[in-house]
């Protein structure tokens, strides 16, 4: 497999580069002799190039070894320049001023060994840069005569695999290769006896009946007992753990049988070298049904609904699965007749008609997955095409997924008829391209969205467990999808450039271009620092969110500290993590802050002017911290509108009425205007009741009545102790007033409630009428009316 063996010279190239000793410290002998190796490699790449018709093994060994010499050229070149600017500082004290014609000899000496080294330095570091230069051209060239053998191998066009003649060369290459791989093990048997045969062949039968077991038995033994597990009506969470399970009992109980199976073949000695190349492509074509078998049950689970992920019904389900795994097998056929008949040398003509039918059967597996799966996707256009659609009717939604999948599905029905029809007019490179790269980069594609339908799935499960309401569990865990999102899509990434061509050398230049970075005028921008500022950041933010949830939910509340000082100071502990960590974060990545200046003189001139606001309400928002006249859990009044403070943010603040709606209040509004402060020293205040009688009741009864109602109640307090005022006549009443002071004077609505209840009813009891405005109206001319 291409895509296996590209993956482990990925690994290799890299670990030649971190394990060279060129890259460790470039002392003078060992970059002398990477700059000489250099120039053999350049002659022998100089050479095969004008030569032509190098095969694409010999092209990908020169560009691997040019890509590992170019890095190691970069590394001397930079390391060299650090190690020139302390000698230069060094030497900089050393030069004579003008006129100064007397100079101690062991200075004189001291400078001209510094700038000897300087001087070695310099032309080491210009050799570099010069064959730094030619290696980037030779890559180049390299890379250009890579693709244009590409090229040439997928437009070259062979006989047609349906010719008799090819057909009969097919089985005599066969038949020729499976003879070969038969002497092999006869000419084995003879030279062992049939004794030694038998002693052979014992453990490999047994190791076999215990790798059927652990596949048959206990393979189904651990899925029955998971699906068992998930009850009448599991959550997606329980769902996602037992698929998963699911998933790891299909994947590692045949594998495990299957590693146990090979090694017991193996142990026998009777597989000669070609029996073995053939028996390592069975075993990666069997990894390959396995793998493809565990993951699309685990996505379309046709005989267990409860733990299927897909949407699709269970006969669509159904028929999906079973296609796919036709799909996988073509692919793991693959590996046996064409990757593994390759490295046993079968002839050009077998692999032609041995590639044409496995596209044959991969291009009808393949259009019956898509109508399989698109059966079970709403048609959109089918309903909008209705004979009598619903003029009432929401039209349909089209989501972004639904407008990929058909794409998708119609790319794949293309390929299901132009690989085969490549295949038999004789494109035997096109035809295993337009195929097989689309084929298994959807497999890879399965596998991300399976992963992250599990996370996914996971994660919504612990939000609603873990939240006290929706919206909390959502911030809290939503954020774990879409970081899973983004690892899968760095891990897909290269795995998706080898299905498609790219070879582990290409990996490792890409590596190196971002590693090194581009050059924007003067400033140097690599996506690697870039990503470790965000993740250096990262940890400092999740670090300071830490903290402050540490310190309001556990610290905090032991103190004597109010519930505002408590938010003050979590807020301010905040805003110093969140600046300490982008100032870490900065150093790390190594960002010269003396670039920005420019920046930060336009951003000045634009605070200036059009930021003012921000920068006002930000620098209130300060004061409010510090200051503490308006702070959380206070009840406020601005402009006529009572609430509570939620939170003091750093533009504005949060402000909940009672009707449960939120007002932003700018900050700087708090600083300059006049807010009414209800709690701002104590929850204490001051509560007045105004109460009217009707004239003619006895004053100081009405007096008594009232101060019993206030002194009754139990949030008003003793101390002041309540009182009631004769306030005035009034046009119907004579007027009385109850003041007191509450407790809380968030309780000021519920306690006036309470005391006009007591009110009416001691007033009814003692016989005070409650007066009512009435009026007497007078018509006049009522005769005149009525004629």
């Amino acid at each position: 497999m291409r895509v296996v063996s590209s993956v482990i010279a990925v690994f290799a190239l890299l670990w030649c580069v971190m394990a060279s000793p060129v890259l460790a410290e470039p002392e003078a002998p060992i970059a002398d002799q990477v700059l000489e190796r250099f120039a053999e490699t350049a002659d022998d790449i100089q050479k095969t190039l004008d030569r032509g018709g190098a095969t694409g093994g010999k092209l990908d060994e020169l560009r691997a070894k040019i890509e590992i010499q170019r890095q190691a050229l970069s590394l001397i070149e930079s390391e060299t320049e650090e190690l020139i600017a302390p000698l230069q500082t060094q030497l900089a004290p050393l030069v004579p001023a003008e006129g100064d014609e007397t100079e101690d000899p062991t200075i004189a000496a001291e400078r001209a060994r510094l700038q000897s080294e300087i001087d070695t330095l310099v032309a080491r570091q210009r050799r570099a840069q010069t064959a730094l230069a030619t290696a980037t051209t030779l890559s180049d060239r390299l890379n250009d005569a890579r693709r244009d053998l590409f090229t040439e191998t997928l437009l070259t066009r062979g006989e047609s695999p349906v010719l008799p003649d090819r057909i009969r060369n097919m089985w005599a290459s066969v038949s020729f290769r499976m003879r070969i791989i038969g002497r092999e093990v006869m000419s084995r048997v003879e030279n062992s006896g049939m004794t030694g045969v038998g002693d052979r062949i014992a453990l490999p039968f047994l190791l076999a009946i215990v790798s059927l077991v652990l596949a048959v038995v206990v393979r189904r033994g651990l899925i029955k007992t998971l699906v068992r597990s998930l009850g009448d009506e599991p959550s997606d969470g329980r769902r996602a753990a037992v698929g998963a399970g699911v998933t790891v009992a299909r994947l590692l109980v045949p594998a495990l049988a299957l590693g146990m199976l090979l090694a017991g073949i193996g142990s026998t000695g009777l597989i000669g070298p070609v029996g073995q190349k053939l028996l390592g492509a069975v075993t990666q074509a069997t990894l390959i049904v396995i793998g493809a078998y565990a993951l699309s049950a685990a996505y379309f689970a046709p005989g267990a609904p409860k733990v299927r992920i897909s949407t699709l019904d269970s006969a669509c389900a159904a028929r999906a699965h079973r296609w796919l795994i036709v799909l996988a097998a073509v692919v793991a056929f693959d590996a046996i007749m064409i990757e593994g008949g390759n490295a046993i040398s079968l002839s050009v003509d077998a692999l032609s008609v041995l590639n044409a039918g496995l596209l044959i059967l991969g291009g009808a597996a393949l259009w019956r997955f898509v109508r399989s799966v698109d059966l079970g996707v709403p048609s959109i256009t089918a309903e909008a095409d209705a004979p009598d659609p619903d003029e009432d009717a929401p039209e349909p939604v089209v989501s972004l997924l639904d407008r990929a999948w058909r794409v998708s599905a119609l790319l794949a029905r293309v390929i299901a008829v132009a690989a085969p029809f490549l295949a038999l007019v004789g494109y035997f490179g096109a035809s295993r391209f337009i195929f097989y790269s689309p084929v298994l980069s959807g497999g890879l594609l399965g596998v991300c969205v399976l992963i992250h339908g599990v996370v996914s799935f996971g994660t919504a499960s612990a939000a609603a467990r873990s939240a006290v309401d929706r919206d909390a569990g959502t911030s809290r865990f939503g954020i774990v999808p879409v970081f899973a999102g983004f690892v899968l899509f760095g891990l897909a990434l290269p795995l998706l450039a080898i299905i498609w061509g790219a070879d582990g050398t290409d990996l490792l230049a890409i590596w190196a271009r971002v590693h090194e970075g581009f050059v924007v005028g003067d400033i140097v921008i690599a996506p690697l620092d870039f990503l470790l500022f965000v993740l250096v950041f990262m940890i400092g933010y999740f670090i300071t969110r830490s903290v402050q949830s540490l310190l309001r939910k556990s610290v905090l509340p032991l103190t004597r500290m109010d519930t505002g000082a408590q938010s003050a100071l979590s807020a301010g502990m905040g805003y110093v993590g969140l600046t300490i960590s982008a100032l870490i974060a900065i150093s790390t990545a190594g960002i010269d802050l003396s670039n920005l200046a420019i920046v930060a003189g336009a951003l000045s001139v634009g605070i200036g002017f059009g930021l003012q606001n921000i920068v006002n309400n930000f620098v209130s928002g300060i004061i409010l911290l510090i200051e503490r006249p308006i702070k959380s859990g206070d009840w406020v009044e601005i402009s006529g509108v009572h609430g509570t403070v939620q939170q003091v943010n750093v533009r504005s603040t949060e402000i909940q009425t009672f009707d449960r709606s939120t007002m932003f209040v700018p900050n700087a509004d708090l600083i300059s205007g006049t807010v009414t402060n209800w709690t701002h020293g104590n929850a204490m205040g001051r509560l007045i009741v105004g109460v009217g009688a009707a004239y003619g009741s006895d004053a100081r009864k009405v007096e008594k009545i009232l101060l019993e109602i206030a002194r009754a109640h139990p949030m008003l307090m003793r101390r002041p102790e309540p009182y009631v005022l004769f306030s005035g006549f009034g046009a119907d009443s004579i007027d009385f007033e109850i003041r007191g002071v509450l407790r809380d004077v968030n309780w000021i609505l519920n306690v006036g409630s309470d005391i006009r209840h007591s009110v009416y009813e001691r007033f009814a009891e003692e016989g005070v009428e409650i007066p009512f405005a009435q009026r007497d109206v007078y018509i006049k001319n009522l005769d005149a009316l009525k004629s």
